[in-house]
């Protein structure tokens, strides 16, 4: 696991001994960074379900202006600690904004307290049951910015809704056993 490109470019992370974080793949990575390009450029990124922390600090790599970390396993949480130190980031950096919590919690935090996002990348483990539940609920479409985009990683086979909430499927891409599914704000009738 490296940094594909940017001011950490090359940078090793360090990943999660044993199978418990499957780590998005560098050919995911880059294919989704090349469909951002721009987009990442001063954005505020919302890493969920973060596990090492890579794509959040790829995307901090890559201009964004902040990221903040979301994830419950207090094991992730010290390897996005040491993740963050090998780029020269510390954990209460001003751009950095790490929370130990369950996703759908986070998300009901992040919308009480109005904090908007600009790219929400949502990675949770393949087989969970959380997908769903978790862009249906209340507070998602309080953390969107009003041109946000929301990028769910899943399994290939997995069938993802054409509408959830307010938000629309405008693009899914296939990348091996692998796809992106993009949603953004539906248009109102």
């Amino acid at each position: 696991m490296r940094i594909i490109t940017g001011k950490f470019k090359g940078i090793r992370l360090i990943p999660i001994k044993g199978n418990t974080i499957r780590p998005t793949s560098d050919r995911v990575k880059e294919a989704l960074f090349s469909i951002l390009r721009e987009r990442i450029i001063d954005a505020d990124f919302l890493d969920l379900c973060a596990g090492t922390g890579g794509i959040g600090l790829e995307a901090l790599s890559r201009g964004a202006k902040s990221a903040t970390f979301i994830e419950r396993d207090y094991r992730c949480i010290r390897l996005i600690t040491s993740n963050l130190e090998q780029c020269g980031l510390h954990w209460r950096h001003p751009q950095v904004r790490l929370m130990r919590l369950d996703v759908r919690k986070a998300v009901a935090i992040l919308g009480q307290r109005k904090v908007q996002f600009d790219l929400v990348y949502f990675d949770p483990p393949y087989d969970s049951d959380i997908y769903e539940p978790c862009l249906m609920q209340n507070g998602m479409d309080k953390i969107l910015s009003e041109t946000g985009l929301i990028v769910v990683e899943h399994r290939r086979i997995q069938a993802m809704p054409l509408t959830m909430n307010k938000f629309a499927q405008t693009r899914q891409e296939r990348y091996g056993d692998t796809a992106l599914s993009f949603y953004e704000w539906a248009e109102c009738d």
